[in-house]
């Protein structure tokens, strides 16, 4: 089956991002620098155990899908706040008092939301989310 055939929901070509999508999305977003830490001391090591080997290609993978969904937002304001929230580990709160002096919390909300459900409408077309 070509994958202009499939259907998901009443006629869509490509799958809507549910709220339990972000959901996973975010969670995804906010274990991103650990994982990343991880995959780069693995990547360290000459021999890894055959778990430790496992988690590594998974993880390596994680990190990968995450920051080329990352990389294909569109507008830089979105992207520049996902960066600073998620990939510079920063809290909620010092994100929005980062950005107040050029826009409001409630844009920073919006901004947040909109970056989520742009990665995750990304992970959810290449089937890494269901």
């Amino acid at each position: 089956m070509l994958l202009a055939e499939k259907t998901w929901e009443q006629g869509e070509l490509f799958p809507s991002v549910t709220a339990a999508d972000k959901l996973f999305t975010r969670r995804l977003l906010e274990n991103y620098m650990k994982n990343k830490q991880m995959v780069e001391a693995f990547a360290q090591k000459t021999t890894l155990p055959d778990q430790m080997q496992r988690v590594y290609q998974s993880k390596k993978e994680e990190v990968e899908n995450i920051e080329l969904a990352f990389n294909l937002i569109q507008d830089p304001d979105v992207k520049r706040i996902i960066e600073h929230r998620f990939f510079k580990l920063k809290r909620y709160s010092t994100t929005v008092v980062y950005f107040e002096n050029i826009m409001s919390g409630s844009t920073v909300d919006r901004y947040i939301d909109n970056g989520v459900g742009a990665i995750a409408d990304s992970l959810k077309l290449w089937g890494i989310i269901s």
